[in-house]
């Protein structure tokens, strides 16, 4: 399969079956994962080492991430997801209804998953994602019969890197072409954007993020998340790091650097400036506090709460970057309205 983006899988095609990998199921993890796809194949005729077997087509799935949904969605295999993980956490409007109909089992969360439904759902393929702590459910799955795989789009360390792991999810489905055309057009959507930004010459300082703890947690410089800040052509305070993943910084470092920032861009689960600064009057102390440039991306949430942002967001990258070129650049998206983020008031 051609992966343009995504280094955490790769799918190779063989007579009869699919080879897929995952390659990186997890940070600093010393081992990848291999798992065969196939349809009418005896398992002891196949001379490779593989970690589940899974019968093709895949009608009969369950999933654990959000992230996972839109791709089924897309790729117009709905009717395949029969479990989630704690379904009041789920956004789009299809699998909500799903589950209010009773054809969506709630098969509790990725870390403590409830093994007797799951025998009883009798799944083709549980889908899972790993830090590498949860072998030991995981192992009790393989012994009971059910195929899991795990998944590490959040591996990803650019949007589009994310976004492509819609190849993944067509591998079960034999929905490969449609996949790469869906992908082209976001792709291309995407590329275009960040092609219109390329020659600005402001760029607005940009920020994140808020206090959990004693600790306000931040995209290093090499995250997927400040990728998006880049893209959008704005000047993300901690660009400079090289970490992959996320800061942990303490309040008086980040006001240090982010105090006379521009733009404040993600801010959890608040709603408004007023509940911001009731929760630690210090936020208030900030410039994009003080100009009302705050943004979030909780525009968009389901009937139970889930976040659309956080669900469909990582597989359209392309709207996530207009609305932040909209908030940052509006001169060059004058018509577009605001999908996943909001400004607080």
């Amino acid at each position: 399969m051609n992966l343009k983006y995504a280094e955490g899988f790769e799918i190779e095609y063989h007579k009869g079956f699919k080879l897929l990998r995952v390659i990186h199921p997890w940070k600093d993890a010393q081992q990848e994962f291999t798992y065969i796809l196939g349809q009418g194949i005896l398992k002891e005729d196949l001379e490779i080492h593989y970690d589940a077997f899974v019968e093709l087509p895949v009608r009969r799935l369950v999933c654990t991430s959000t992230s996972h949904l839109p791709m089924l969605e897309m790729l117009g295999h709905p009717e395949a997801l029969i479990g989630f993980q704690s379904t009041s956490f789920i956004s789009s409007e299809t699998f909500t209804r799903k589950a209010e109909e009773g054809l969506l089992t709630d098969v509790g969360m990725s870390s403590g998953l409830n093994i007797e439904k799951l025998i009883e759902l009798n799944p083709q393929l549980v889908i899972n994602y790993a830090t590498g702590n949860e072998f030991d459910q995981l192992e009790i799955l393989k012994r009971s019969g059910i195929p899991y795989m795990l998944n590490a789009d959040y591996m990803e360390k650019s949007p589009m890197g994310r976004a492509e792991w819609i190849k993944f999810f067509a591998a079960f489905f034999d929905e490969e072409q449609l996949a790469d055309s869906i992908f082209s057009a976001i792709e291309n959507n995407y590329n275009q954007m960040v092609s219109n930004v390329s020659n600005i010459t402001k760029k607005p300082s940009v920020f994140t993020g808020v206090m959990y703890g004693d600790t306000w947690f931040l995209p290093g410089g090499k995250n997927y998340a400040s990728r998006f800040f880049e893209d959008a052509g704005a000047q993300y305070i901690w660009a400079e790091s090289m970490e992959d993943g996320w800061l942990e910084l303490g309040f008086e470092s980040v006001y240090d650097r982010a105090s006379e920032a521009d733009y404040w861009l993600g801010c959890a689960s608040f709603n408004s400036l007023e509940e911001i600064e009731n929760t630690d009057s210090r936020y208030a102390l900030f410039d994009a506090f003080k100009t009302k440039n705050i943004y979030n991306y909780n525009a968009r949430l389901g009937k139970n709460g889930g976040n659309s942002y956080l669900e469909l967001g990582y597989a359209r990258p392309d709207i996530i970057l207009s609305d932040l070129i909209h908030i940052l650049h509006p001169e060059l998206m004058p018509d577009h309205e605001l999908f996943f983020y909001k400004a607080l008031e």
